[in-house]
């Protein structure tokens, strides 16, 4: 990976998170006001990897929990599709994990949808397991929370154990 630099994002870096975003989907885009908050005031949990040429090409966006701090959360994670599967993903979760664990967090979280097959994988090979709450659906052949999101949103619910 030494073509790309992993930094902290910085609040100049959200408009290029916000086109970025566009082209990730299934992955819900969010308000820009989202992708400039998490700049402003959640720094230090979240991640821009860089091209060579200082070309931000994908992001991380986390932070951990005010009421547990023992908790943090992944809120959404993209590579520009050029380059996806050089190990740039993998790269910013493991760089969100080191931040994690050096403010004592145990365990992190995410949820993606049940048709995100893609993402389903990723996490999986990271040593994510699905720890859905609430009442389940099956959707696609797997277990879902009902209505985690709101009303038809099915979500997966992944959790990682920090050691």
């Amino acid at each position: 990976m030494n073509k790309y630099n992993i930094r902290n994002a910085v609040e100049e870096d959200f408009l290029s998170i916000a086109e970025i975003a566009a082209y990730c989907p299934p992955m819900v885009t969010e308000r820009n006001s989202i992708y400039h908050i998490f700049t402003k005031f959640f720094r230090t949990t979240s991640l821009v990897i860089e091209h060579e040429n200082k070309k931000i090409i994908g992001f991380l966006l986390g932070f951990i929990s005010q009421d547990d701090p023992q908790e943090g959360y992944i809120h959404l994670l993209c590579v520009m599709p050029p380059w996806r599967n050089k190990g740039l993903a993998k790269g910013l979760v493991e760089e969100f994990l080191d931040i994690l664990r050096k403010e004592g967090c145990q365990r992190v979280h995410l949820i993606t949808s049940p048709g995100n097959k893609k993402a389903l994988s990723f996490y999986e090979k990271m040593e994510f397991k699905i720890s859905n709450e609430g009442e389940e659906i099956v959707i696609n052949g797997v277990k879902t929370s009902k209505n985690y999101n709101g009303p038809g949103e099915h979500k997966l619910i992944c959790t990682k154990l920090l050691d």
